[in-house]
Parts: structure tokens; sequence; C-alpha cells
């Protein structure tokens, strides 16, 4: 659940696909993991919640180095899959009328309605969702229909977001990024090295502190693309407080 370089975590419990490989490690641990080839210019590995190990890689980089790279990533790599085996994801739960949803760490209540045709619309601290009578008994339009009101609220706050943390940032005269949302399986956002800064649609549940977080996250990847000390010391020159943000974060991703 973790790429070297610009990306931010997010549990996961699904595998990747990809080529089997094993790495044994200098303690004589051995690593089963799914090794992923693409037209790529760094070295990825992404744990998931199940324990399972992705290494996205070059194309033409050689197993040898790949190995060296796991080698050097070993305490970190065996910390977090630890950590997940011990703390297995929850199931998922049904979006039912009554159920609850997380939504900017506010939690809404779902009440379903039968309607002409299916619509999403908030009213205080519920979400009506209205679903054609013929779909009720159904989870998947409910599911459509909420996701389809998150993308609309994703739309609007974090283009907020971005551009209030962004003018925050203005001593570093940083380029204006270009804004992306999708849903993503091991990252809250990420970064390209052309200003292209991709957030998780899942962000959308957390606090705006939270989305404040990841968004200053990866613009501080606009200066430092990689996880150096200096990146942290740049970070926490404009979010001093990330360290509780990200703890908070993790805290209602787990939830």
């Amino acid at each position: 659940m973790r790429s070297w370089g610009s990306c931010m975590n997010l549990p996961e419990s699904r595998a990747r696909p990809g080529e089997w490989q094993e790495f044994r490690h200098d303690s004589g641990a051995v690593l089963g993991f799914r090794l992923l080839r693409s037209a790529r210019r760094t070295v990825a590995i992404y744990v998931n919640r199940d324990g399972s190990v992705l290494v996205r890689s070059p194309q033409r980089m050689p197993f040898a180095e790949i190995c060296h790279f796991l080698r050097e990533r070993w305490d970190w790599l065996h910390h977090h899959r630890s950590r997940f085996l011990a703390d297995p994801q929850p199931p998922t739960r049904m979006l039912g009328d009554g159920e609850s949803l997380l939504h900017l760490g506010e939690q809404l209540v779902l009440r379903i309605t039968s309607a002409t045709r299916l619509r999403a619309e908030r009213c205080g601290q519920e979400l009506l969702l209205g679903i054609p009578e013929k779909l009720t008994g159904d989870d998947s339009p409910v599911v459509a229909v909420v996701e389809a009101w998150q993308r609309r609220e994703a739309r609007r706050i974090f283009p907020e977001r971005l551009a209030h943390c962004h003018s925050s940032m203005q001593a570093l005269s940083l380029p204006v990024p270009e804004l992306r949302i999708r849903k993503m399986r091991s990252r809250w956002g990420s970064c390209s090295r052309s200003a292209v800064i991709t957030l998780n649609l899942e962000l959308v549940r957390m606090p705006l502190d939270c989305i404040d977080y990841v968004v200053t996250h990866e613009l501080c990847h606009l200066v430092e693309f990689n996880h150096s000390p200096r990146f942290y010391d740049l970070q926490a020159k404009f979010l001093p407080d990330w360290k509780e943000r990200k703890r908070r974060l993790e805290g209602l991703a787990r939830q």
C-alpha cells in the first residue's frame, strides 16, 4: 500500500494482477509477490490489506535490481504486512435504509424512498435516495446512486481544497496543478511530474482537515518528488500537525 515516490496510503484488501515471483531475504524469509512491469520510471511497492504484495517496475528493469529495492525496504515492508495481517479489514457493509454513510467526517443516515428515477439529495444529516420500485431489494442501484452523489460532491469540494492549499503555499511559486478524481484501491492521492494531482473519490468521506493533509502532501511532491527527509521538512513547514491529521485519516479509514 505504498509506492516509492508520490502516493498516499489507503487500506486495501484485493490483490493486484501480475507475474508471481519470490524474493528471499538475507534473514531466510521468503516473500511471494506479484510483479507487474509497465512503461514507468520508478519502482513501487503496494501492501494490500490481506497481506499480499504487488511490485510495479519499469519494463526492462533487471530482477536483481527489484530484489535490491525490496531488500532496502524490507523493514517497512515487514512492518506493514504484519500490521495488516493482525488487523484484517472488516466485511463490507450493505447500504440499506437507516444505514449510515461517512461524508466529510460526518455520519449521514440513508433514507430510501420510492421514486420514478434514481436520485440523491442531502437533507440535514440524512441522505435521501430515490430508487424506482422495480429496483428495490437490489443493493446495486443504491451503491450506484450514492457513488454518483459522492462524485458530484467531490467535484465541488476537491477543487476548493486544492485552491485553498495551493494559496497557502504561494511562497513556493508552485504551478497550478491539474486535478483528477477517480476511485483508487491503494492510494489517497498521487502527483505526477507533469503537475497532475489525482485524488481518490473515497477521500470525500473524510473531514476537510484530512482532505487538506492529502492535498498538501501531493503539492509538496511538486518540489520534492520523493519521501525524503527534505520532503517531510517541507510538509511540516506548511502543515505542522500533519502527523495528527494522518493518524485521524487512517483511523477513519479503518472504520
